[in-house]
């Protein structure tokens, strides 16, 4: 049975927006292999597969819109950006 380890926020306002290695991914404890993204605010495109998204190019993320990541894979592969004027929130809880 999974737990969670962590949790992260991060703001879609400008640019390109990664998560975050060193928590997903910490040098000492487990490392995470699930994690869901729940979506907040402003519309916003992503990828899971290493490429960048741009405001017309990627899955479109919506508010309270939820999307899992099922392998560290993707955890390191998702990029996210925002996809209007408005910008967006993730809220990232990861579980090993």
């Amino acid at each position: 049975m999974s737990k969670v380890i962590a949790t992260e926020v991060l703001n879609v306002d400008s640019g390109v927006v990664s998560l975050t290695p060193s928590i997903y991914n910490p040098s000492t404890g487990p490392c995470a292999t699930f994690a869901m993204i729940h979506a907040e605010g402003g519309a916003m495109r992503y990828c899971d597969c290493g490429q960048n998204p741009t405001q017309s190019f990627g899955a479109l993320l919506e508010d309270g819109d939820i999307v899992e990541l099922p392998s560290i894979y993707h955890l390191k592969n998702f990029r996210v950006v925002k996809a209007d004027a408005e910008a967006g929130k993730i809220t990232v809880t990861y579980e090993d």
